[in-house]
């Protein structure tokens, strides 16, 4: 008997097969569409969340910018653990080397030198009388001038000589130099300060200061000459127009301290700083062609050979701000002075007994230094000017109450400038 196989079985376990398949077919067609489903929701919140940070005016906060760690220097060993080596103190970098002053000195602590060497135009512009003019030459100078500073015992603040010539003319009273027979037109100027630095801050100062001019009074209707012959009989003085020529002197003394706070170690650094200050005992003394003048009311006919001398307190500023910056000193002295018309006639001695003389005699410099070189030796170029004068009057020792009269009356002017434009070399 031949058997024939089970049709329905087989097709029974194909549909199963097939049924099996198409599960796992659904099921994966169901994890593809829910990947996908979730992926979708995802990004769509990410982009809501980014255009509402940006559009809505939500103030968010900004991460603060991470400061960036100084490398450190040191080496880490083999075995040592990296975070002991962040822990190390970061080592800063050294500031940078101060600029070496300026001037180099050569030689310092024990020599400093300072040599110049320059040329000018200075003039003395003395007071003018109403028949008679008074002319004072204006001169083109040579100059050369020294400071030194010499073992910290002794300064010579300046040691300045000037002049137009080899030789200038000297007073009587031997104000500057050698004067010469001719009437040549001269000038010289001659200048020393001295400082003895013992005491830092306080140092004891010596400045003699003289200026000669060559100086003629023209007449303009005849006047007598009064000297020490004819002043007692003036009727043996013989009237001129004859021209009155004198070697015409100015000399300053100062004997004084000078008072520099910068020397101070004990100074604050921090408080403002006072230039250096010079006061003590100052003597005044010049000589020119005189008329006497009480406030403009010359007495006309007589000419003199006048000689002023002053006693009383000085006191300078100097303002010395160094290289690229002006530089500015202002020098003073008042006291009570003294007009010497002849050897034994003196202007006071005539005065009313209540009437004194009084003198103020003052100069200021302003200067600019610009370096030219600062290696050795450092070279510097410095244009100044400078202008000055003197003033004699007489005041009154006991004012009268309600009186109209003023209690001070001029007596004499005297006005004095220069610029010039020097090279300085220091050592």
């Amino acid at each position: 008997m031949i058997e024939y196989p089970s049709a329905p079985r087989d097709a029974q376990h194909a549909a199963r097969r097939y049924v099996v398949r198409i599960r796992s077919i659904g099921v994966l067609l169901c994890w593809l569409v829910a990947v996908q489903a979730a992926a979708a929701q995802d990004i769509r919140d990410v982009v809501r969340e980014h255009l509402e940070e940006e559009l809505e005016d939500k103030p968010q906060a900004k991460p603060k910018p991470k400061k960036k760690k100084k490398a450190s220097t040191r080496v880490r060993t083999r075995n040592e653990p990296q975070a002991e080596l962040d822990e190390q103190p970061v080592e800063e970098e050294p500031p940078p080397p101060a600029a070496p002053p300026f001037p180099i000195r050569v030689f310092d602590p024990y020599v400093q030198l300072d040599v110049t060497v320059g040329g000018g135009y200075r003039g003395w512009l003395p007071q003018q009388f109403p028949h008679v003019k008074v002319a004072v030459g204006s001169y083109y100078v040579w100059t050369i001038d020294v400071k030194a500073k010499l073992f910290k015992f002794l300064t010579l603040h300046r040691g300045y000589y000037e002049s137009n010539g080899l030789a200038g003319p000297r007073t009587h009273e031997a104000a500057v130099a050698a004067q010469v027979g001719s009437y040549i037109p001269k000038a010289a100027w001659v200048l020393g300060v001295l400082g003895f630095p013992w005491f830092r801050v306080w140092e004891p100062i010596l400045r003699y200061e003289s200026r000669a001019f060559h100086t003629v009074a023209r007449p303009r209707r005849a006047v007598c000459v009064v000297t020490d012959e004819v002043g007692s009989d003036l009727s043996t003085c013989e009237r001129s127009k004859d021209e009155l020529r004198i070697s015409s002197g100015f000399e300053t003394f100062v004997a004084g301290v000078r008072y520099d706070q910068g020397r101070d170690p004990e100074r604050d650094p921090r408080a403002p700083k006072l230039p250096p200050l010079t006061f003590g005992i100052g003597l005044l003394s010049y000589r020119k062609p005189y008329q006497v003048n009480v406030n403009g009311n010359t007495l006309d006919g007589y000419l003199f050979d006048g000689r002023f001398r002053g006693a009383g307190l000085q006191l300078g500023v100097d303002w010395n701000r160094g290289p690229d910056k002006l530089s500015f000193n202002v020098d003073a002295q008042l006291g009570l002075g003294d007009v010497r018309l002849t050897q034994n006639l003196s202007l006071n001695s005539l005065a009313p007994e209540d009437w004194w003389m009084g003198y103020v005699v003052a100069n200021a410099n302003l200067s600019y230094a610009l370096p030219l070189y600062r290696g050795v030796p450092a070279i510097v170029f410095v244009p100044s000017a400078a202008l000055g004068g003197a003033s004699f009057f007489f005041f009154k020792t006991k004012p009268d109450k309600g009186s109209d009269k003023s209690d001070v009356a001029a007596a004499n002017w005297d006005l004095l400038w220069s610029v010039y434009a020097s090279l300085v070399v220091s050592l």
